[in-house]
């Protein structure tokens, strides 16, 4: 009898000791990783500024521009600092004197690189940041629920739309929630109800937005207005 007792109190101290080793082993891990976790910065860039990352090496790369009504060859050569003969022969236009609104022109990869263009940088460069800024490219499908969306281009470096806004005639506005534009990325912003992606966000309205001759605007997280967009 005195045996067995001895034997079920061995036992017993085994168990109470290999237990309380798991415990502390399991807790030293949960401790590393805090302090790991507590270590690591978390990098904070201010709302609607640019901020380009770290490159060895960039080449300009040329971009799109839409027609809008009262768009002129000259004058949009005039805005991009390039010359007429340069548009003319880069988009193969028969005609310099005839532009349709909504047609896009490709516009040469060094006026992309810094180049004020209205309706796309109309504020004035802050510190840290570069231009061009994302701007209202086009609308897609129009008076479509299903597919009408703004697309939003970026030329430039990444960019923190976090807290920007897009404005409709009506005063509607949709705002930003916590998401960042890849350089030479775009993003639609869709009328419809849906699930964002990296590419994709949504309104969520139960109506069509857009119609021709509306003006739509794009706003930093401090209210400038970052592009105009008028639809055809």
């Amino acid at each position: 009898m005195a045996k067995r007792w001895i034997f079920y109190l061995a036992l017993n101290v085994l168990v109470s000791a290999a237990a309380m080793l798991a415990v502390l082993y399991f807790w030293n891990r949960s401790q590393q990783a805090a302090t790991v976790a507590a270590a690591t910065p978390t990098l904070q860039l201010p709302h609607g500024n640019v901020t380009a990352l770290p490159i060895v090496e960039t080449t300009a790369t040329p971009f799109l521009y839409t027609v809008k009504p009262g768009d002129t060859l000259g004058k949009i050569a005039e805005q991009f600092g390039v010359s007429i003969d340069e548009l003319v022969v880069l988009n193969n236009i028969e005609d310099p004197d005839w532009l349709e609104p909504g047609i896009q022109l490709i516009i040469p990869a060094r006026a992309a690189v810094g180049a004020p263009v209205s309706g796309r940088a109309t504020v004035t460069p802050q510190d840290g940041e570069s231009a061009p800024w994302p701007y209202i490219e086009a609308v897609v499908s129009p008076g479509n629920m299903f597919l009408e969306a703004v697309r939003i281009t970026n030329p430039g470096a990444n960019a923190d739309l976090t807290g920007w806004r897009l404005r409709a005639p009506s005063g509607a506005e949709y705002v930003f929630g916590e998401f960042s534009l890849v350089a030479q990325g775009a993003v639609l912003v869709h009328t419809a109800e849906g699930i964002d992606t990296s590419i994709d966000l949504y309104w969520n309205l139960k109506e069509t937005l857009w119609h021709s001759g509306d003006e739509i605007l794009l706003l930093d997280a401090l209210g400038n207005l970052r592009s105009a967009y008028v639809m055809p």
